[in-house]
């Protein structure tokens, strides 16, 4: 004799948007759709992806600068650009890989993405914080890359000042950029160092902690304790390009 399957397969919603059974309940990718509901999220595991993808193309694009800079040194004496648009391409190369690529790319992506689950978390601390990061990351991004079409830059990876005694590149564009930046990695650092402290599961302590959430933790403190002092140096380049 034939069984009757039990359980709804085409589970419906309730006004309040909560579906009939635990067992049907959609992941994260599917719990709402619409690109408004990615621009608004407060999940960890979407904030994440979003930074996965802005990394991704910030690697490209950083990557599409360094074949420029390899292919201009292909030949003795430089024969694709001239130096100074080689400075720019250098510049460019090392900001965008160091800023929106090297320091967001393990806390903010992945961290975002596994820290909370390895510790049984429903989410970080402060997720609305979370996504006031990612979007000060996404401004400072846009800031820093959107100095290539005013000419972009010729200083160094760093900003200092003296590999360019005189410049009139957008310098202080990408300044503030990498000042908003900054602020992104600090606030993501905040975030993950109150959730390890919060959150952990009774019984889990500090020497059960899974080796990637030690990893992110050492990150968090860095974050907070290193990036000020970029802030102040940036800040300061800013009020001496103001000052002259």
């Amino acid at each position: 004799m034939a069984t009757q399957a039990t359980g709804n397969p085409h589970p419906r919603q309730d006004k309040y948007g909560k579906y009939d059974g635990p067992e049907n309940e959609p992941d994260y990718l599917r719990v709402s759709k619409g690109l408004r509901s990615w621009l608004l999220t407060l999940d960890h595991k979407r904030i994440g992806l979003m930074y996965l993808y802005g990394i991704l193309f910030s690697l490209i694009v950083g990557g599409a600068f360094a074949l420029l800079v390899r292919a201009h040194l292909w030949a003795p004496g430089g024969g694709i650009v001239q130096q100074d648009t080689y400075n720019k391409f250098f510049t460019l190369h090392g900001g965008v890989m160091v800023f929106l690529v090297i320091i967001p790319g393990i806390p903010a992506a992945l961290g975002n993405i596994i820290m909370p689950i390895q510790l049984g978390a429903p989410d970080v601390a402060f997720p609305r914080l979370n996504l006031a990061s990612f979007y000060l990351w996404i401004s400072g991004a846009l800031l820093l890359i959107g100095a290539v079409p005013f000419g972009g830059l010729d200083t160094g990876w760093t900003l200092y000042t003296p590999y360019s005694l005189e410049s009139k590149t957008p310098v202080l564009v990408a300044v503030c950029g990498v000042f908003l930046l900054g602020f992104s990695s600090i606030f993501t650092g905040l975030n993950f160092i109150t959730t390890i402290h919060k959150f952990r599961p009774q019984g889990m302590g500090w020497f059960q902690l899974p080796l990637n959430v030690w990893a992110i933790y050492a990150t968090g403190i860095m974050q907070v304790l290193a990036t000020p002092v970029l802030g102040i140096t940036v800040l300061l380049l800013a009020v001496e390009r103001f000052a002259h």
